[in-house]
């Protein structure tokens, strides 16, 4: 079973990082079962969570764990779109993750 490594509920939140609701959504949506486990962020590959355990593989961040789902499980995330579908909703997404979102934090 895929372990999914998260900050843990807090604020009344499952988790109050949306990195970590992203890995949520990911996994639900594609279909696998995974279990939710609190982590030791200062022990994460990159610093920060979310981070998966498949099997003896390690996915930190939530856009790679994205493209392992879609590579290794064949899950199509876009699937429906056509291709200038995907590049806006590429785009937007990234506006979201790299400035919206530090943004709102600082």
């Amino acid at each position: 079973m895929i372990q999914l490594q998260v900050y843990g509920a807090d604020f009344g939140l499952p988790d109050p990082s949306p990195f970590v609701a992203r890995g949520h959504m990911l996994l639900k949506l594609a279909g696998l079962e995974y279990e939710a486990v609190r982590a030791d962020v200062r022990k994460a590959p990159k610093g920060k969570l979310p981070v998966i355990i498949d099997e003896r593989e390690t996915i930190p961040d939530s856009t790679f764990i994205r493209f392992h789902i879609e590579k290794k499980y064949g899950f199509d995330f876009d699937a429906g779109l056509k291709d200038v579908q995907k590049a806006i909703a590429w785009t937007i997404e990234k506006m979201c993750e790299d400035h919206l979102y530090w943004i709102a934090m600082h």
